[in-house]
């Protein structure tokens, strides 16, 4: 079953996350409204951006982090918002598997320079 957590449950919300290492899928999303106004650079849009995303080691490759997905577009879809966003670590192929197969496509890049 997917749904809203609780604020009682933070503590399992934050168990889930000590498994995270770099930007693995490990079930649990953080989403954060952006309603941006039109500016001279971009058309006005609202979105929610999945900020973290995560599946229980334990419960990975069983359709949870799918359900996952389809819960937060459907939440982001009945709140009259345009996009889902996210944003992941390059050599993470199979996050980047996982998002395609799920929908997501890319449309901007970040790239840095060490110096």
């Amino acid at each position: 079953m997917v749904r809203f957590a609780k604020k009682e449950e933070l503590e399992q919300v934050n168990a889930l996350r000590k498994q995270v290492k770099d930007d693995r899928i490990v079930g649990f999303a953080i989403i954060n409204a952006i309603d941006k106004p039109e500016n001279p650079f971009m058309l006005a849009r609202r979105y929610l951006d999945i900020d973290e995303f995560c599946v229980d080691e334990n419960d990975r490759r069983k359709g949870v982090a799918t359900q996952l997905i389809a819960f937060v577009k459907q939440y982001a879809q009945k709140e009259g918002f345009d996009k889902l966003e996210l944003n992941m670590w390059e050599f993470n192929t199979d996050a980047l598997a996982f998002y395609e197969a799920v929908g997501f496509s890319t449309y901007r890049r970040y790239l840095d320079m060490d110096l």
